[in-house]
């Protein structure tokens, strides 16, 4: 993106902050804030502050150089992935008016705070995904279609331009249905936990209102999916992660997103993220994710053989 379209956004974006703070949202008929429609996480904002940068708020020439470092990595055929032209135009777009190097806010580097037995995992479990083909239930969920980080708290923007959601709020429940892989996540506004259940794919979700903030708590993500990727991103979580999200309509056309996963497992630290949705007035349509159904079956067939291969070379 040019300089001059990033200090459009960037005025725009202090504009409308001082239009936000006379904001005020409209209610349902049981007075909660009104946050249905359909909504895109379409910001390209890295999770985690890459090599380089130094600051969580960054100036025009920076967030270029921060685009820059986004294309390149899609563009990268050092492995197998998909071509760029199936993907959705990366965009940073100011968080709460500033351009940022991450989501992260907390801890203060941008940096998901892992310890040694974090440290110590999420090599093997990437290497595990490349490594992995004896059957289906060692792929990842995203490519079996069952869960993916735009629908499993907390909600990441991924680069392939299925980053719609559609809210739907009723008295006693708050759906967040993602067009990804089509999962409808509903969010009980109780206290009260689900005790028969043990762990889902897109965890137990229950909620509160503290004045027009939604506060989501979810917990009970199952033991084998434990890695999450939203390349370049991933992270991992375990039976214990804890997940609070807060979601706030501050404008007519935005909803602030905040997040904080919690788990002594993995981290040394909570760590908080933050992002938004914007307001799209488009139809959510049916994403047939297919790979689960047809292509699993090719895909490992097609690593077998290349290490099948890989190994004849070697003999050599």
């Amino acid at each position: 993106m040019h300089r001059s379209a990033f200090t459009v956004l960037l005025l725009l974006s202090c504009s409308a902050i001082a239009k936000e703070r006379l904001y005020t949202p409209p209610r349902l008929d049981t007075g909660q804030p009104d946050m249905q429609g359909v909504w895109v996480a379409s910001n390209s904002t890295p999770l985690q502050r890459p090599p380089g940068f130094t600051t969580l708020v960054i100036d025009e020439a920076q967030a270029a150089k921060l685009l820059a470092l986004l294309t390149t990595r899609a563009e990268d055929r050092s492995t197998p992935t998909e071509p760029t032209e199936y993907f959705e135009a990366f965009s940073i777009e100011p968080i709460r008016g500033e351009l940022r190097s991450s989501l992260i806010v907390d801890p203060p580097d941008g940096r998901i705070p892992g310890n040694d037995l974090y440290k110590q995992q999420i090599g093997p479990a990437m290497a595990s995904v490349l490594s992995a083909m004896d059957g289906p239930e060692q792929r990842p969920a995203p490519e079996r279609c069952l869960a993916s980080t735009t629908t499993q708290p907390p909600i990441l923007s991924i680069a392939n331009g299925v980053n719609l959601h559609q809210i739907v709020q009723t008295a006693d429940s708050f759906v967040f249905v993602s067009e990804f892989i089509g999962a409808a996540r509903i969010v009980r506004l109780s206290s009260q936990r689900l005790p028969t259940v043990l762990s889902s794919w897109l965890g137990d979700s229950i909620a509160r209102w503290e004045g027009d903030v939604l506060v989501v708590e979810t917990r009970g993500f199952p033991e084998n999916d434990r890695l999450r990727l939203a390349p370049p991103e991933r992270f991992l979580v375990s039976p214990q992660t804890v997940v609070t999200e807060r979601f706030e309509r501050v404008a007519a056309d935005r909803i602030d997103y905040t997040f904080v996963v919690d788990d002594p497992t993995y981290f040394t630290q909570p760590w908080t993220g933050e992002s938004h949705f914007l307001r799209r007035d488009e139809q959510m349509l049916e994403y047939a994710c297919h790979e689960a159904n047809y292509s699993l079956i090719h895909i490992l067939e097609g690593a077998r053989e290349r290490e099948r291969q890989a190994g004849q070379q070697s003999a050599r």
